[in-house]
């Protein structure tokens, strides 16, 4: 019996009165409810600081009586006043914003008015500042870029614009801009699968071919260049581009072609210098075949004679005297410094200039053109010696622009 009365103790103190579970059900959704306001609140609270540090960068926290909304209204005031041109208005606005916060997006925006005033100096400075706070900023390193590719600044040119195309990398016009000047700094095989890269996406690029064709010219790999030159031309005609395929026709004796590009190039300017030299080279070289196929006919007995051997002290005296006429008509294109070049041409006995072609190239199309000009602008040149008993005589003729 006494183990039966505990057991009825403990049932009761189990037991729960029916009366007390509804107070405790509102107890409980009270607390409920009172706890998801306030998660409700701290999550909303987060995600719109989050977003706001994520759009305007850091906080200046010394400046408590401004707020950050004041910094985005300064922002969003700012950008109406660019769009509607009211450049004064813009910069004061990014100013204040800038006074709370450091904000990529302001100082682009500040560098973008202040280029479009013909400040270049606070626009660089500005876009500087973007780019430190957001190094893979696309708008202000591709600006950076274009800006020290204009003066010829192609190492600092190239750090930006690589950062830019790797944001970007379908950018057709950034990838034109780094490959160009990884072309220039001397990187040509990178600047080659840039090219390369940019034919995947635009199969029938004009530009993209005639830069891989004009790395291999300048490497004197001519028939490696000469597929992408003749892509590049039948997409765009292009003087330049066709002189190249000319040439490389040339240096590979496939004469016809040389002269055929030279004359289509004739048709589009008849007063090109290059190609009109380039013709009579061509021209020259097919008749010097024909006499030579000629004279290993069978029935042919005479032999032609072997030229003397060239009188080096001759040879340096007739070209000291053509050397100061070349100089006067040389006119190098501006940023030509630490440039060099040299052309090869062929001068018959009576002193005309029988061909004229690039030997090797400066890496600068602007100059290669004024040697070349220079040596056509200098003709008639005085006769050969006599004592040099010489039909022809080739000579190769550097020009090196070097400012120290």
């Amino acid at each position: 019996m006494l183990f039966k009365k505990e057991f009825d103790i403990d049932k009761e103190f189990f037991e729960e009165d029916d009366t007390k579970r509804p107070k405790k059900r509102k107890l409980a959704l009270k607390v409920f409810v009172v706890v998801l306001l306030i998660t409700f609140f701290i999550l909303c609270y987060s995600a719109f600081t989050f977003n706001f540090n994520m759009r305007f960068g850091g906080i200046n926290l010394s400046k408590n009586e401004v707020s950050l909304k004041d910094a985005q209204d300064y922002f969003f005031e700012a950008v109406k006043n660019y769009d509607n041109g009211e450049y004064e208005k813009a910069i004061e606005n990014l100013n204040k914003q800038i006074a709370i916060v450091d904000d990529p997006d302001a100082y682009n925006y500040l560098a973008k008015i202040y280029m479009e005033k013909g400040n270049s100096e606070l626009a660089i400075e500005n876009y500087k500042k973007a780019v430190e706070f957001k190094p893979d900023f696309f708008e202000p390193n591709f600006e950076l870029g274009k800006f020290y590719f204009s003066i010829n600044d192609y190492k600092t040119a190239s750090k930006y614009l690589t950062t830019a195309s790797n944001s970007q990398p379908d950018n057709i016009e950034t990838l034109s801009l780094t490959a160009e000047t990884y072309k220039q700094t001397g990187k040509a095989d990178e600047a080659i699968k840039i090219f390369e890269k940019i034919l995947e996406m635009e199969p029938t690029s004009s530009f993209a071919n005639a830069k891989i064709g004009e790395i291999y010219f300048q490497r004197l790999q001519y028939k490696k260049a000469i597929p992408y030159l003749e892509d590049s031309i039948q997409t765009l005609f292009e003087e330049n581009v066709a002189m190249e395929l000319a040439k490389c026709y040339f240096e590979l004796n496939s004469l016809e072609s040389a002269k055929s590009i030279a004359e289509e190039v004739l048709a589009e300017n008849k007063d090109n210098k290059q190609a009109q030299s380039l013709k009579r080279a061509a021209e020259y070289k097919m008749g010097l075949s024909k006499e030579k196929a000629k004279a290993q006919e069978p029935k042919q007995t005479e032999t032609k004679p072997v030229q003397p051997p060239l009188d080096r002290k001759i040879v340096a005296e007739y070209i000291k005297e053509i050397e100061l006429s070349i100089k006067t008509n040389w006119t190098p294109p501006v940023g030509s410094n630490l440039k060099k070049a040299s052309v090869k041409f062929t001068v018959n006995k009576d002193g005309e200039l029988i061909s004229n072609v690039l030997f090797s190239s400066s890496g600068m199309p602007d100059f290669d053109k004024s040697a070349l000009d220079a040596i056509e602008m200098s003709k008639p040149f005085p006769p050969l010696p006599d004592e040099l008993n010489r039909d022809t005589l080739d000579i190769v003729f550097t020009f090196d622009f070097n400012i120290k």
